[in-house]
């Protein structure tokens, strides 16, 4: 029988409730001109609201919180939302969670709230200011009896009045509107893309007294994704491109219509636009200062030199000056709010980035490549670390750490959660299989129509160059994902006979009811992972954790939210009812409060010690020989 010495069941001071209030989130930076900087915190610990907060210039290591505690700054447009405020002159306006309309929050006197939107079943995102008109213009979300319509519209500020830019097309992201106010250039696409597979870059004439039609630059040939439009302080054009096969940052000729690179590398400068409104790239005093992503970690780059070399993760960069802002990790420092001085490469961690774990206590991500039949595929293993213990790896039991999207990626950082199994005795593989992003566009398409199979291949590949390198127990093997990463776990034990248990974290069991119901961005996603629901019926079936209950042999537990309007809580019913129904160990949470992913802390605190208590359970049936036998 296992005891406390033995991997897996080491004791720990770091709690579920450490792991989690450690989670939180900076995002949406911001910067005045005067060298005031903003940024959005989400805190798991108040249940995952948004607040807007600032430093200013004047007053450096002195934080404030603006929002207050009734708002929380978040929009919901495209479900997974995206930057939610802008700063003005002598105010802010942002998208409250609760309405999805815009305030206006003065910087005055008490810094009243008035609301300037109220329009029902309709949503906003990405305000900008349109100063010269001293208006906003934002993206508007419509929920109709005929459908969501999307569109670029502006908005007064004084009476909330909403006039009509630009619509026509299914979707529409990052507005940005040149010093002058007279040029709005847009990203759009429509269905059957999504924004990092195919989107279009136009520009729009403000200067006429009656609106143009959009004038289309790029991406209408359906062969390259644009992403994150960008106007310099002195009004140069910026946009990124995958059309080299990487994601990276060009200069826009709008006379010629031509797009010409500013760096031209092997690496992603974005990552996979999931949320509206990121910013991975800005223009110093001098040169554009971009964010490089690369297997081993990210780097900032400026004239060919790193900044702040002491992380390797970072996104939400602005700039102002010789300054330059963005959001930080790094393998020993969790997520933070950094500011750098170009000149002097002066760093200053303005908020978060603290180092909870020390030496042997902290397990560093150690970045492998898998390799079998020709493909190649990525990840961060994460050894076993509890400074009390010993071990030798080829003992441990191992987590498989699947990340959602798919189209999304994990990196080398310090992260809690995966921190809480390593202090149990656990080794973790974060794995970025096939379909990922940061790894270029032809890294990312690996999934077009193959979603269920080539992640499978991968998880199979790693697992078995981890046992062969002698870095893990084969007879306690388990895998877990949220979302996309669910299906992916589902698939993967279904098709594969390695695994001790498997958790699914409100996870697609079903593509076709998803494709079925699912809201409008990811309504035709599922044609591009798997095929035509129509022509392709049988190939959904063949792919269904669902219709392949009867291969699956281990113990699943489940977590779901109640309010999930992307994968709706009666998919998990169904798959938990089919397991019980083949007498497979099953084990369900059901949460009356949440959505899609997780925000309220005593939720997540949960999911962690019930999935322990799930895996340990099964070590101890294994060790027994009452459990199922695994792999030999």
């Amino acid at each position: 029988m296992p005891n406390s010495n033995s991997p897996g069941f080491w004791s720990s001071s770091l709690t579920e409730a450490d792991a989690i209030s450690a989670g939180v989130e900076y995002s949406q930076l911001q910067i005045s001109q005067k060298g005031d900087l903003y940024w959005v915190e989400q805190r798991p610990n108040e249940g995952g609201r948004c607040c807007i907060c600032f430093e200013l210039e004047s007053q450096p290591g002195v934080q404030h919180e603006l929002t207050p505690s009734e708002f929380s700054v978040q929009s919901k447009v495209y479900e997974y939302g995206g930057r939610s405020w802008a700063l003005l002159d002598d105010a802010l306006v942002f998208v409250n969670a609760s309405d999805q309309q815009i305030y206006k929050q003065s910087f005055s006197g008490s810094c009243d709230v008035i609301q300037v939107t109220n329009q029902s079943n309709t949503r906003y995102i990405e305000p900008i200011w349109d100063e010269s008109r001293d208006r906003l213009i934002a993206i508007q979300e419509v929920h109709a009896d005929a459908g969501v319509i999307n569109r670029i519209v502006a908005i007064g500020l004084s009476d909330g009045s909403v006039e009509v830019l630009v619509e026509g097309a299914d979707f529409y992201s990052y507005p940005v509107i040149n010093p002058q106010g007279s040029v709005l250039a847009f990203v759009s696409w429509n269905h059957p893309h999504q924004p990092w597979t195919s989107t279009q870059f136009s520009y729009l004439n403000l200067t006429s007294s009656e609106l143009d039609v959009p004038i289309p630059v790029a991406g209408h040939n359906y062969e390259e994704a644009l992403s994150q439009p960008y106007f310099s302080p002195k009004g140069e054009l910026y946009v990124v491109t995958d059309r080299s096969g990487w994601w990276n940052v060009y200069r826009c000729d709008l006379d010629n219509h031509v797009l010409v690179p500013v760096e031209k590398e092997s690496c992603d400068m974005i990552s996979a636009p999931w949320q509206s409104g990121l910013t991975h790239y800005a223009e110093t005093s001098s040169k554009v200062v971009s964010i490089h992503h690369k297997h081993e970690g990210s780097e900032v780059i400026l004239d060919g030199a790193s900044l702040a070399p002491e992380f390797n993760y970072f996104k939400s960069l602005v700039a102002v000056g010789d300054w330059v802002c963005v959001v930080a990790a790094a393998k020993d420092q969790l997520i933070s709010v950094v500011k750098v001085n170009t000149e002097t490469s002066q760093v200053r961690v303005v908020a978060g980035g603290c180092s909870p774990l020390m030496g042997a206590d902290c397990s560093f991500a150690q970045p492998m490549t898998f390799s079998k039949a020709g493909s190649t595929c990525y990840g961060y293993f994460y050894s076993p670390a509890n400074s009390q213990y010993s071990i030798d790896r080829s003992q441990a039991p191992l987590v498989v750490f699947l990340h959602g999207g798919p189209t999304a990626a994990t990196y080398p950082v310090l992260n809690m959660k995966i921190q809480y199994w390593t202090q149990r005795g656990f080794s973790v593989l974060d794995l970025n299989y096939r379909g990922s992003s940061n790894y270029g566009r032809a890294y990312r398409n690996y999934l077009q129509h193959q979603w269920g199979i080539v992640e499978v291949e991968d998880i199979q590949s790693a697992i078995d160059e981890l046992v062969e390198l002698g870095f893990v127990d084969k007879g306690a093997v388990f895998v877990r994902g949220n979302s996309s990463g669910g299906f992916s776990a589902l698939s993967a034990v279904y098709q594969l006979d390695c695994f001790a248990a498997a958790a699914s974290l409100y996870g697609v069991t079903d593509p076709l009811v998803l494709d079925g119901c699912t809201h409008k961005f990811e309504s035709n996603y599922l044609h591009w992972l798997i095929g035509d629901p129509v022509t392709e019926e049988s190939v959904y079936r063949e792919r269904a954790p669902l219709d392949n209950v009867d291969q699956i042999n281990c113990p699943v537990i489940f977590f779901q939210g109640e309010k999930d309007r992307v994968v709706l809580p009666e998919q998990t019913r169904a798959m938990e009812k089919a397991l019980k129904n083949r007498k497979i160990k099953v084990e369900a949470y059901y949460f009356a409060d949440e959505a899609h992913g997780f925000r309220v802390a005593d939720t997540a605190e949960v999911v962690l010690k019930k999935e322990l208590e799930f895996y340990r359970s099964e070590m101890k049936m294994h060790s027994t020989g009452c459990g199922p036998s695994f792999r030999d």
